[in-house]
Parts: C-alpha cells; sequence; structure tokens
C-alpha cells in the first residue's frame, strides 16, 4: 500500500496485522478522484481507519485535518506511525469505539469516511446502518458527505437496504465485492 498523491504521493503505508482490510489502491485512487477539489481545504473524520490511509491519503491531497478513529490499539499505533512517517500536518489519531465517538465528539466535519468490518453474511451487524440511525447527521457539515464502503450483497452493501430516513444515497460505486456509498444528510 502507498500514498497515491499530493504531498506524500508514493509513501509507503504500514498495516496492522491481523483483521484489518485495508481500502485497496485502486479503490482509494478512484474515491478520491470522485471527491476531485472537495478534499481541499476539507474537516476528515475516518471512521475504523485500520492503517489510517484515508485520513494520510485525504491530508497529502490538500485536506485542513483529518481526524482518525479506531478502536484497535495496534491499529491506532500503525496509523500514529504512518502519519508522523507522512510528516503531513492537520492529523490526529483517536483510539475509541467509533460508535461512542460520535455520540461524543462535537465536531463538524465536511466528509466522513467509515470502513467497518463487513457484514459478510445476513444477520451480521451492520456497523454503517448503525452510524446512520444515530448521531451521525449532526457532525457533518452542511453539504458534507459519508462515505461508506461495505461488502456487495450483505447489510449495508445489499441494494434493498442502502436507504435510510434522514439521508440521501447520492451516488454509488462497485469494485469488485466492494461498494462504496455516498450519502448526504437530508436537511
Amino acid at each position: 500500500m502507498r500514498i497515491i498523491a499530493g504531498k506524500a504521493k508514493g509513501l509507503p503505508i504500514r498495516v496492522p496485522e491481523g483483521e484489518v482490510r485495508p481500502t485497496q489502491d485502486r479503490v482509494r485512487e478512484a474515491l478520491f478522484n470522485i471527491l476531485g477539489t472537495l478534499t481541499e481545504n476539507a474537516r476528515i473524520l475516518d471512521l475504523f481507519c485500520g492503517s489510517g490511509s484515508i485520513g494520510i491519503e485525504a491530508l497529502s491531497r490538500g485536506a485542513a485535518t483529518a481526524r482518525m478513529v479506531d478502536a484497535a490499539r495496534t491499529s491506532c499505533a500503525v496509523a500514529r506511525q504512518n502519519l508522523e512517517r507522512s510528516r503531513l500536518q492537520g492529523g490526529s489519531v483517536v483510539q475509541s469505539d467509533c460508535l461512542q465517538f460520535v455520540r461524543r465528539d462535537m465536531g463538524k466535519y465536511d466528509i466522513i469516511f467509515a470502513d467497518p468490518p463487513y457484514c459478510k453474511a445476513h444477520g451480521d451487524r451492520d456497523m454503517i446502518a448503525e452510524l446512520m440511525t444515530d448521531r451521525l447527521a449532526d457532525l457533518l457539515a452542511e453539504g458534507g458527505y459519508f462515505i461508506a464502503e461495505a461488502q456487495e450483497g450483505y447489510g449495508v452493501g445489499d441494494s434493498c437496504t442502502r436507504e435510510f430516513p434522514g439521508w440521501n444515497l447520492v451516488d454509488t460505486r462497485n469494485y469488485g465485492k466492494n461498494v462504496i456509498l455516498f450519502y448526504q444528510a437530508d436537511r
């Protein structure tokens, strides 16, 4: 893994050992190409950050701030190391359960990413749905985007379960078994 573009272009990203499933370089590149200039001077929240690759990529492309949150101590340690190696300003790593973080944070973010553990079978916990029915919309700045990555066919990744009260699904992109969902709060 590496940073695709911007100030830290080419920086290798270390990935935590274990069950972390980092967003592939080609998916991250496509995601940031879709966002284009929206990341410039943006306030980013990267939930379930793993290696921190999304937050660091955003900072590399001109985001003002990137707060990266993960419950796993190992993931946070690796994300901090990757952030330090990037020498980019405006990043921070918070060790916290992401759902609890959303409930207590008072920040405003232009772009919120969430890449939680995938639902892999019907009946699995869908953390994206939990986030969207909680107070996530309160953290999103006017005109901001919530972007979620899911596995095609399960949970929010199932085309029948992508609609949520208070949210508008504005775009969907498929990359192999991954689906990227772009939402805006209905205000």
